[in-house]
């Protein structure tokens, strides 16, 4: 026998339908909750020297290239100076074992490459600056 059941996630609504698998039928053992550890002491802040620098601000008007994903930079296709236009190619990432293209987001100068072979990158980093 199955039950109908009306979830919302997220504000969206979903129907879902649970099947009772009756006496009969062999269930799992119940699992127990894990018990929270006792909260452990916490870490001493960092030095200002050891304290991580935030990433440098970009000029009014100049356009950005970031890490559409997580990856390894393979090769970067560009050198501060070099004249780019929209949708070149200026590296190649290395995501999921494939080698993804990264395009030019904008035409003008390249006027910052924060990244270098062998770098490993997180979605939204940015890769280079365009003016």
């Amino acid at each position: 026998m199955s039950n109908k059941y009306r979830v919302v996630v997220d504000g969206t609504a979903y129907t879902v339908e649970v099947e009772s698998l009756g006496a009969g039928a062999a269930m799992p053992a119940p699992v127990a909750a894990p018990v929270a550890a006792a909260p452990a002491a916490a870490p001493a802040v960092p030095a200002a020297a050891e304290t991580p620098a935030a990433p440098a601000a970009v000029a009014e008007g100049a356009s950005t290239v970031t890490a559409p994903m997580p990856g390894k930079i393979l090769n970067v296709k560009v050198n501060v100076g070099d004249s780019v236009n929209n949708g070149d190619l200026v590296l190649l990432l290395e995501a999921m074992k494939m080698e993804n293209e990264v395009f030019a987001t904008a035409s003008g100068k390249v006027t910052e490459v924060r990244v270098k072979s062998g770098d490993s990158v997180n979605t939204g980093d940015v890769l280079l600056v365009i003016a």
